[in-house]
């Protein structure tokens, strides 16, 4: 544990001035700087100014209670250690303390050596609660700055003649999902995976699929290869996760889709005819065993079609009233932003809080 080398100003608050010299004359022995107060409201203005990292507040004053004013001080500053003074014997007194977190709790008349203890035990857990306030700060720099990357490399490039729309929402800041978009010639290839857990970790194995099937489709533009060579990498090199993905290579040329999926939910692909869901047998999850084949299935389409891949994060039931909303932006024949609008609203009122969220990713295509 760091130690605090400077020894901190100590806020003294009790109606009773002898009791409150006797401890500024107790601290100054033992090395510390004080100031007292006999007055609740200059303490708490002193307070204010200061945020004295230790306070012995006395709990019976005139017109106040000590155990009413120390939710004040804890709420201003929580790592605030707040050391409870009577002269009472009063067990209720001590769990109401300890129940609004002081950290100590001192009979009157005290000694030398109980107020050291009292001190140096609220010092070093100050000391503990400000250097994990100084790692979180850190981590949550790097968490940002780790978040800004990835939504850097996970950009969207232009890729015509389609239309395209991506969200990539985190549960935290970093995002398990992932997604490729790749034109050679006059054939696309769109990938959109989803790494087990969330967070870092994930998103950092994400990233290196992205580059796998990146490079494994410069040379080969079948989907089932793509994956292949994805899960290799996962059960062979990485061995600690696993994955969703689903790929589809896009012929424009030939205006056929060649699909393939790996545990991945059913892409669903949107024509003048209806709703159809690319629900053809492929293969299972990624990352499980080395030796797995992913049968790839191909489909035509029509210009003005939409293509629509997401993640369990956003829909994990074929009965999610989404497809139903989506449905309806088809039959009225509007614009890929409708998708997207309509998805916007479903997320708002359907996806759990931040708290209990997966990460959530989706891609629309008008073809």
């Amino acid at each position: 544990m760091t130690s605090i080398t400077i020894k901190p100003e100590i806020l003294i608050i009790d109606d009773d001035r002898d009791v409150g010299e006797a401890l500024e004359i107790l601290l100054s022995k033992l090395g510390y700087n004080s100031t007292f107060f006999d007055s609740v409201e200059k303490g708490k203005e002193y307070f204010e100014k200061e945020s004295n990292p230790i306070v012995f507040l006395d709990i019976h004053m005139p017109k106040t209670s000590g155990l009413d004013v120390l939710p004040y001080f804890k709420n201003l500053n929580p790592a605030t250690q707040v050391i409870m003074m009577t002269g009472e014997r009063d067990i209720n007194n001590v769990v109401t303390s300890l129940t609004y977190k002081a950290s100590d709790f001192l009979l009157k008349p005290f000694s030398l050596q109980t107020v050291r203890i009292a001190v140096q035990r609220a010092l070093d857990y100050y000391t503990l609660l400000k250097e994990k306030e100084a790692r979180d700060e850190n981590i949550l720099r790097d968490l940002r700055l780790a978040s800004k990357i990835q939504k850097k490399i996970l950009s969207v490039p232009v890729i015509s003649p389609l239309e395209v729309i991506v969200d990539n929402t985190p549960a935290s800041f970093v995002s398990g999902d992932f997604y490729v978009l790749s034109k050679i010639e006059n054939k696309v290839m769109v990938l959109l995976g989803d790494i087990e857990d969330h967070g870092v970790t994930s998103g950092l194995i994400g990233l290196l699929m992205t580059s796998i099937a990146r490079e494994v489709y410069k040379e080969d533009q079948n989907p089932s290869n793509v994956l292949k060579r994805m899960n290799l990498e996962l059960a062979q090199e990485i061995g600690t996760h696993s994955l969703t993905a689903a790929v589809a290579v896009i012929d424009l040329e030939k205006k056929t889709i060649c699909y393939a999926r790996g545990g991945h939910p059913f892409p669903v692909l949107y024509q003048a005819a209806g709703q159809k869901l690319l629900n053809e047998k492929s293969g299972q999850l990624l990352g499980i065993m080395d030796n797995l084949e992913f049968e790839s299935h191909e489909i035509s389409y029509e210009t003005g079609d939409v293509l629509f891949l997401y993640s369990d994060g956003l829909l994990n039931s074929l009965s999610s009233p989404l497809f139903k909303e989506l449905e309806d932006v088809r039959k009225k024949d509007l614009g890929i932003e409708e998708y997207q609008e309509a998805i916007r609203t479903f997320s708002k009122v359907s996806l759990p809080t931040r708290e209990f969220r997966d990460d959530s990713s989706y891609l629309l295509l008008r073809l």
